[in-house]
């Protein structure tokens, strides 16, 4: 797991993949600029725009998934995220493979407040509890790029 500001891109420049996904998203100017599914490596590198409410602890999951990096960066509000190891974790909801997530509960290792420029790089062992709120519900937009790590 990484979670830093976009502003250290160039830390990450040995991480090809993920550095070509921060310079994408240090071009995005504004949120809906993204399509969902926009292409930026064809077959490896694509992402989305999402916009909810933030909702508290008790009303989220962690996901985990196998076949792609998550790269979850905030255009937005402020966004809330709890992280574990996935084999630590009780799967709630059966893996499904279409899908590339499975749903699961237990302990956090940790949680990071996730605000306007920041990001987070969550790997295929970094299961996530995503969109909590911080001490009150708030509309976050951020852009999530799935970085495809299996073939």
């Amino acid at each position: 797991m990484i979670f830093d500001s976009i502003n250290n891109k160039e830390n990450y420049k040995e991480e090809k993949e993920i550095y070509q996904a921060l310079i994408f998203l240090e071009k995005v100017k504004k949120w809906d600029d993204v399509e969902p599914n926009t292409i930026i490596q064809k077959d490896r590198i694509s992402a989305n725009p999402v916009s909810f409410l933030s909702k508290d602890e008790s009303e989220c999951m962690y996901e985990a998934h196998r076949k792609y990096i998550d790269v979850h960066y905030i255009m937005e509000g402020i966004e809330k995220i709890a992280t574990a190891d996935v084999k630590n974790l009780q799967e709630k909801v059966p893996f499904d493979k279409d899908k590339d997530i499975g749903f699961y509960a237990g302990c956090e290792s940790g949680s990071y407040l996730l605000k306007t420029g920041d990001f987070m790089v969550c790997f295929p062992s970094d299961a996530h509890k995503v969109g909590m709120m911080n001490a009150v519900p708030g509309m976050v937009k951020k852009v999530v790029v799935k970085i495809r790590v299996e073939e």
